[in-house]
């Protein structure tokens, strides 16, 4: 730009010189009628010349003015893109708290009913920005949108320090009056009085409570904000999570203990997860949902009683239990009376993941009248009862079980366990899930308790191997309505079976087989799917 104006310049100081030269001439023109040829012709060749050189000069700043023009336009486009508003900046304040919304700003937390163990969540890891601080630092239009925008900041992660509570405190602030939804991490050297200090005044917003257990003096938080709730209040707290992290900590487990005034704060609870931990000293305690994992780190199974025992005496709302553990948990030992049946009326679904002895405990004391569905998954245990005669029992006495799950480690004790099985008029689907893939044996007893089994419907059998004439035999002998599934299984057939079949060829023509059965099948409506499952010739042996 600046050697274009350089240019321009010497142009005009052209332009100057020839308009004084014209002047000149004029002024020592010869008036008209004198005679002086030679002078005129001279200067009509220099006047030409000149012109010549106007017209030149001209010309080149008219190109000049056309490429100053030019670079304006350009310059006024640079403008307006520097001074119009990004498409995404002229959306109304409104959509883009919408939008906001639309990121996952919670913390990222495992639920704790899926697994035993749990790494330490990615929220908890240092270095890391939660969701809505990154929005709340793009822009000062974002950030007071995103500050406006309470429901971002209502997921809150709480750990010990001055520093982190300060930015608790924001948080609470930030989030104005919504409900709080909790992820808390106890671990030392911070004490948790100084948690509960900030969280006080906020006691009655509190609708989830997830806390990660690192520290001995962790297990003094829940009594501790139990004693601090007024007893007059009425509380939102629904979910309490509690999980003992083994990870990078000397700490084995523990205990919460409360005294019997310390009820308030949880009066209201539907959710209750122990990870590892226990809890003595509840009264009455609203559940409606207990999920309860203990380990070997929580001592001699006497304890684990304990803490079961109190569980189940002050749950009259329970509608859901869901136990694990990885350890045998034997009651009724000569120092170990047997607790006495504890009625649930609403309890409807039991989960069970553990050894033998603890199903005899568990349902040795448990009597759910309503129950509709249980699912049971043990682990190999010497003991003399077999887990058949165990959960026989206990299907003989809750008629009203409507869905069964069965997984276990070995197709024989499933297999003793539908030989059992008594008549269930009201079961509607059963799930056997064998780990070790054989299911001959349980293929085989599973026609034979179809007579006891008048209102199945649906039948799922996972991880199996068992022959063509089987699954056959099954179909044709099934005289009531039934869907039959099969997953991740093996169906086999003799060598020779199919001569001169190819390995490959095989499994279609299997296929086609079964697929002509269901056919015939139709008018029973009995129906066969399958889904990751394969079929071929048996093995060589």
């Amino acid at each position: 730009m600046k050697g274009s104006l350089d240019c321009r310049g010497q142009l005009v100081d052209q332009f100057r010189s020839a308009m004084i030269a014209y002047q000149t001439r004029f002024e020592h023109a010869t008036p008209i009628g004198l005679s002086n040829t030679h002078s005129t012709s001279n200067e009509l060749a220099s006047s030409i010349k000149l012109y010549g050189k106007v017209q030149q000069a001209l010309d080149a700043l008219e190109v000049q003015k056309l490429n100053l023009l030019r670079d304006r336009a350009k310059l006024r486009q640079i403008q307006n893109r520097w001074m119009t508003r990004h498409p995404i900046s002229q959306l109304p304040p409104e959509l883009l708290s919408y939008i906001f919304l639309s990121v996952d700003t919670r913390p990222d937390f495992k639920d704790s009913s899926a697994e035993l163990l749990f790494s330490t969540p990615p929220f908890f890891k240092s270095g890391k920005l939660p969701a809505p601080v990154v929005l709340s630092h793009v822009s000062t239009e974002w950030r007071g949108i995103a500050l406006g925008t309470t429901s971002m900041w209502n997921w809150i992660e709480v750990r010990g320090g001055e520093a982190p509570l300060s930015r608790v405190g924001t948080w609470l602030t930030r989030s104005g009056g919504l409900p709080l939804h909790l992820h808390v991490l106890l671990e030392d050297p911070h004490h948790p009085s100084d948690i509960v200090k900030t969280l006080l005044p906020h006691l009655q917003r509190i609708v989830d409570i997830q806390i990660i257990n690192k520290s001995a003096t962790g297990t003094e938080f829940l009594p501790l904000l139990a004693s601090a709730s007024d007893p007059s209040a009425t509380y939102q707290l629904r979910v309490l999570k509690v999980h003992y992290s083994r990870r990078k900590s000397s700490f084995s487990g523990g205990f919460f203990r409360f005294e019997e005034h310390e009820t308030a704060l949880f009066s209201r609870l539907d959710l209750l997860v122990l990870n590892g931990v226990g809890i003595f000293g509840w009264p009455d305690w609203g559940i409606v949902k207990a999920h309860i994992h203990l380990m070997d780190d929580l001592g001699p199974s006497v304890t684990w009683y304990k803490v079961f025992g109190a569980l189940l005496s002050g749950l009259p709302r329970l509608k859901e239990l869901d136990v694990g553990t990885l350890f045998d948990l034997e009651l009724g030992t000569p120092d170990q009376a047997l607790p006495a049946m504890a009625r649930f009326p609403s309890l409807s679904r039991i989960k069970v993941k553990a050894p033998v002895s603890t199903f005899r405990t568990l349902f040795a004391i448990v009597d759910a009248p309503s129950l509709s569905s249980l699912e049971v998954e043990w682990w190999d245990s010497i003991d003399e009862h077999t887990i058949s005669s165990v959960i026989t029992e206990f299907v003989r006495r809750h008629t009203s079980l409507q869905r069964l799950t069965i997984v276990g480690l070995g197709d024989d004790k499933i297999a003793e366990t539908l030989e059992l099985l008594p008549f269930a008029p009201r079961l509607e689907t059963l799930i056997l899930h064998n780990s070790h893939g054989h299911g001959e044996r349980i293929m085989a007893n599973a026609r034979l308790a179809l007579p006891n089994l008048p209102g199945l419907r649906h039948f799922t059998v996972k991880r199996m191997d068992f022959n063509l004439g089987l699954l056959k035999d099954f179909l044709l002998n099934a005289r009531q309505p039934l869907s039959m599934h099969l997953e991740n299984c093996f169906v086999t057939t003799p060598q020779g079976s199919y001569p001169g079949a190819t390995d490959a060829a095989v499994g279609c023509l299997m296929e086609a087989d079964i697929e002509a059965l269901t056919r015939d099948l139709s008018e029973h409506e009995v129906t066969l799917t399958w889904s990751r499952t394969s079929f071929g010739f048996e093995p060589e042996s």
